[in-house]
C-alpha cells in the first residue's frame, strides 16, 4: 500500500521508515482510514457540508455551524467521516466521526471567529466493506462548502457564497488574495527549504480537489485518479489530521496549520502535500504514484 511520507532533506528511507512506525505502532487505539481496492457496486446515496452564519454573535464574534450528513447505499462495515475547516487559508477546526455496522453519519460543530473571513469546508467520506472471505473494499466521496463572511464595524453582519453587490465583490477579492498570499509564502518557503522546483508541478489546493472527482488529474485515467485521491487522504489522515511530525520529531495537533497544497509532479512519479505549521515550519509529504 502506498502512503504518505515526511520528506527529509537528508536520510530520506530513515525518516520515511521512522514516521510509518510511528503512526502505525505509536497509537494502536485510534481508528483509521485505510484505502482498500474500490468498490464500483457500492455507492454514496448522498454527502453533504454546509456552512451557515448565525445572524447573532456572542462576546463580540461571529458563529458559523458546520453540518455534515453522509449515507452510503447500504450498511457498512466501517463508516468514517472526516473533516476540515479552514479560515483565511488556516486550519481553524477538524473532526473525524466513525461507527461500525451503519450506512448513515451525521455531525454538527461550531466555529467563533472575531473578524471577516473566508470559510472553507473539505470532507472525505469514507466507508470499508468486508464482503466473502478476506475480502476488504472501500468507497469513498468528497464533499464541500465555502462561505464569505463580513464581519466589520462598518457594516452589518452577512455572509454570501457568490459575490453580488460591489461590496461584497471587494470583500471576496481582498480575502481571497489573503488566502492565495498565505498558500504562495507556505509554498515558496517549502521550495526554498526543500530545494524542489515548484514549476515540475501541477499545484492544487486542498480546497478545489473534489472537482478531481468528476475529472481525472492531467495524464492519469479517472480510475488512477480516485486510486490517488484515496491513498491522499489516508495519508492526510494519518500524517495531518493525527498530528504534524516536525524536523525535531516532535508531533504538533495541526490546527494553525496552513491549507495543504496538492503537488502533481508532471512527470507523474509523485506527488507532495506542502503545508506550514503554525510556527512556521514547512512540511513536506511525498506520495509515490
Amino acid at each position: 500500500m502506498k502512503k504518505l511520507s515526511l520528506l527529509a532533506i537528508s536520510a530520506l528511507a530513515i525518516a520515511i521508515s521512522a514516521i510509518m512506525i510511528q503512526f502505525q505502532n505509536g497509537n494502536p487505539s485510534v481508528e483509521t482510514i485505510t484505502f482498500f481496492p474500490l468498490n464500483d457496486a457500492v455507492k454514496f446515496k448522498s454527502a453533504s457540508t454546509s456552512l451557515t452564519l448565525f445572524q447573532d454573535k456572542k462576546n463580540n464574534q461571529h458563529l458559523v455551524d458546520w453540518r455534515v450528513h453522509s449515507s452510503l447505499d447500504r450498511e457498512a462495515y466501517l463508516r468514517q467521516d472526516m473533516g476540515l475547516l479552514f479560515v483565511n487559508g488556516v486550519l481553524q477546526k477538524k473532526f473525524a466521526k466513525w461507527e461500525q455496522d451503519t450506512a448513515d453519519l451525521s455531525q454538527e460543530e461550531r466555529i467563533t471567529y472575531r473578524e471577516s473571513a473566508k470559510y472553507d469546508a473539505i470532507l472525505f467520506h469514507y466507508a470499508e466493506l468486508h464482503g466473502d472471505g478476506d475480502r476488504i473494499t472501500s468507497a469513498q466521496k468528497m464533499s464541500d462548502d465555502m462561505i464569505y463572511v463580513i464581519d466589520s464595524p462598518f457594516s452589518p453582519l452577512q455572509s454570501f457564497t457568490i459575490a453580488k453587490s460591489n461590496q461584497e465583490k471587494e470583500w471576496k477579492r481582498v480575502l481571497d488574495q489573503s488566502v492565495r498570499n498565505r498558500l504562495e509564502l507556505s509554498l515558496k518557503h517549502a521550495e526554498n527549504t526543500f530545494r524542489f522546483k515548484v514549476s515540475d508541478y501541477l499545484s492544487i489546493p486542498l480546497d478545489t480537489i473534489r472537482r478531481y472527482e468528476d475529472q481525472p488529474f492531467t495524464g492519469f485515467t479517472k480510475q488512477e485518479t480516485a486510486n490517488i485521491l484515496g491513498k491522499l487522504w489516508e495519508g492526510l489522515y494519518k500524517y495531518y489530521y493525527l498530528g504534524i511530525k516536525k524536523s525535531d520529531g516532535t508531533t504538533i495537533d495541526p490546527i494553525g496549520s496552513t491549507m495543504p497544497l496538492i503537488l502533481i509532479a508532471k512527470d507523474k512519479s509523485h506527488l507532495l502535500v506542502v503545508t506550514q505549521t503554525n510556527t512556521r515550519e514547512s512540511i513536506i509529504l511525498k506520495q509515490r504514484l
